[in-house]
């Protein structure tokens, strides 16, 4: 009568098999994670976006005048009240931490955008020429990028431009 059991050779089989299925499904499991992960980072860009988006057009839209500009800030001077009380709003980019922040006056900065990789403010007159000049200023150009990263490998990035026109504000042009 023959022995009942299985031979060394197709427990070891059996073992390699199932080692090949966890692996498999062990790299699925993680592959789903990083991109729940990243589907986390675009929506957290997203509603970054929209909330720098949503004040600096209201910002720029109301601002009376501008009192400082460069490629990583804007000042504005925007209405407080009906009563021409008004208030210098400053967006500035820091590029050694990547964020942005937004100051009402002394208040303490808000910090709007995180994870920065690109930054830039660009200035138009009336007439969409560029500008250095505080007197013809007319519009204003946001373009940055957001990257996040999942597992130390840039997987989520996030382009914003977008120009505003400040129209409360004369100009000399």
């Amino acid at each position: 009568m023959p022995a009942s059991g299985l031979t060394l050779v197709e427990v070891m089989i059996s073992m390699t098999l199932l080692g090949l299925l966890m692996s498999a499904v062990l790299s699925s499991f993680i592959f789903i994670l990083r991109g729940e992960q990243s589907l986390a980072n675009y929506n957290t860009m997203n509603a970054e976006a929209r909330t720098l988006l949503e004040l600096l057009g209201r910002d720029s839209r109301s601002a009376t005048d501008v009192t400082n500009f460069s490629a990583s800030s804007l000042t504005l001077v925007v209405p407080q009240d009906t009563s021409g009380n008004t208030q210098e709003i400053t967006y500035e980019y820091d590029g050694s931490n990547g964020v942005l922040f937004r100051q009402v006056g002394s208040a303490t900065e808000r910090i709007l955008i995180r994870d920065i990789t690109s930054f830039n403010f660009n200035y138009f007159n009336g007439h969409r020429d560029a500008t250095t000049s505080l007197a013809e200023l007319k519009q204003v150009q946001l373009t940055l990028r957001i990257t996040k990263e999942v597992s130390q490998a840039a997987t989520s990035q996030y382009v914003i431009s977008a120009q505003y026109t400040l129209r409360a504000k004369p100009t000399s042009h």
